[in-house]
């Protein structure tokens, strides 16, 4: 002790050595150092830990054999590769961020590891090696590409454009591949533009949906407009919610493009519109149908005075008056009207329409005093060229009729300024089929209506619901033949189609 009798002052080494060693005991990183030949000189606690040894296993042993030996795919490991002893050759620092260490029972684990070359006196004399267990990481790592993967997944996957804006600056973050579709901008286009450029609606209307979203966090419409790349606007369906993306608000919008829904909701209000006036008339054909009933006797009474009234004027006259030859012709029109109203009797009572072996030349004949008064009406005349001898086969009488009649009428409303033209129709047979045609002198079929002639609600005419062609195509198919339509080389349209010769042995 001092005459003073004070502690004597500590060497400033030792306090060195033994702050560096409470530091390399007590730090969560493994720390180990070697010398040139890769021996370990020391090994922390948490080195030895880590790896599964004690220190005193771990010192005075080549690590790079102890706990490097092999890569992360189960290849050797040469220790003439190994970074941490590149350290010891060439003086520089090796960081590495995803490497593997194997433990005493044979297990690995990921690392990341610095190796810091030790000089002495202006030469190497070793390298110390930091490395930490990043196990947590690496699985945080793999949790955020799932994460991302899902995401990736979901917003791609949806048949909504999807798109994140940066809550402040309103430009697009992110967008999944609809976006891109609908709008036919890439994405290097969309993330030079801002939510205002890609949507539009009545005045004022975007502006405060934006607001609405930024102040309770969610806002849908569906009164806007997607705007693409060439101009066009697109109804959509447009959502947004606030969310948080990378540490920053975001918004994720989803625009739903309505053009098909639209489309079949119009769709659906015409095919209703079709319902109500198929059911009006029906109820027309059933007081038609009536009507045609009551008819018939009153004009029996009138053809049974007529011909009461013929007798005696002959008896009078001697059969040589005026008088009577005019109660000839009355009586002429009398019974052809008679007959006009039993086809339409006929017609009307079939109700659900059987199949029965027919032949197509009687059902034609019989339908036609039922459109001759419209044809006339119109200022035009039917031309027939029908062959009686087709053959018989088996068809539902009053489908047919339909479908003649509706060819027809639709041949006279093309003959509209055409009057005094004709309207021809044709039935003959051929290899096994039973043609039949209606040819007008009309103006014809574009290409857009020959491409959508047979499709339901497709019409030309202001007051038409555009369903009796698709309906008769529906019938000829119902009976395995086939309808077409073409324009002729003399102008007008041709409509054509054929049964097949099928006798009662050919269904089961």
């Amino acid at each position: 002790m001092s005459e003073t009798g004070s502690e004597p002052t500590a060497d400033p080494a030792d306090l060195f050595r033994r702050q560096r060693d409470l530091i390399l005991m007590a730090s969560g990183d493994g720390i180990y150092g070697i010398d040139c030949e890769g021996i370990s000189t020391f090994v922390n606690p948490a080195a030895a830990r880590m790896s599964g040894y004690t220190m005193e296993e771990m010192v005075g042993l080549n690590l790079h054999e102890l706990v490097h030996h092999t890569r992360a795919d189960g290849s050797p490991f040469p220790c003439n590769e190994c970074p941490i002893h590149e350290a010891t050759r060439d003086g520089k620092v090796h960081r590495i961020y995803d490497d593997v260490f194997w433990r005493k029972d044979g297990t690995s684990f990921p690392v990341e590891y610095v190796s810091t070359p030790i000089w002495d006196g202006g030469r190497i004399a070793g390298a110390v090696v930091s490395f930490r267990d990043i196990t947590d990481r690496k699985r945080a790592e793999q949790d955020l590409r799932d994460s991302e993967q899902r995401y990736r997944a979901m917003f791609d996957g949806s048949n909504a454009a999807g798109f994140l804006i940066d809550a402040e600056t309103c430009y697009v973050l992110d967008e999944n591949k609809r976006t891109c579709a609908l709008f036919g901008y890439d994405e290097a286009q969309l993330r030079r533009l801002r939510a205002e450029d890609l949507f539009v609606g009545a005045p004022g209307e975007i502006a405060a949906f934006w607001q609405k979203v930024q102040r309770e966090g969610a806002a849908e419409t569906e009164t806007s407009y997607a705007i693409t790349a060439s101009g066009e606007r697109i109804p959509v369906r447009l959502s947004a919610s606030r969310i948080r993306y990378a540490d920053r608000t975001g918004l994720l919008v989803l625009a739903t493009d309505l053009r098909v829904r639209r489309e079949m909701e119009a769709r659906t209000r015409a095919l209703q519109s079709e319902l109500h006036h198929v059911s009006r008339v029906s109820a027309m054909g059933e007081m038609a149908s009536a009507m045609a009933h009551e008819l018939n006797q009153p004009l029996s009474a009138v053809m049974n005075y007529l011909g009461a009234a013929r007798r005696l004027s002959k008896a009078e006259f001697e059969g040589d008056s005026r008088t009577v030859q005019m109660m000839e012709k009355a009586l002429t029109q009398a019974a052809r009207a008679g007959e006009i109203i039993r086809s339409l009797r006929t017609f009307l009572d079939k109700g659900e329409s059987e199949t029965e072996f027919a032949s197509p030349y009687d059902v034609i004949h019989d339908t036609l005093p039922l459109i001759e008064p419209a044809v006339a009406a119109a200022g035009l005349s039917l031309s027939c060229e029908l062959d009686p001898d087709v053959p018989h086969t088996l068809l539902q009488r009053v489908n047919i009729q339909q479908v003649l009649l509706n060819l027809i009428r639709n041949a006279a409303e093309a003959m509209s300024e055409h009057k005094g033209g004709a309207i021809n129709v044709a039935c003959w047979s051929s290899c096994d089929q039973i043609w039949v045609e209606v040819a007008d002198q009309g103006p014809g079929l574009s290409d857009a209506q020959q491409a959508r002639l047979f499709q339901p609600f497709n019409t030309s005419k202001s007051d038409g619901m555009g369903v009796g062609l698709s309906i008769c195509h529906s019938i000829i198919t119902d009976h395995d033949g086939a309808i077409t339509a073409e324009n002729r080389p003399g102008g007008g349209a041709v409509f054509r189609f054929c049964l097949p010769v099928i006798t009662p042995g050919d269904k089961t």
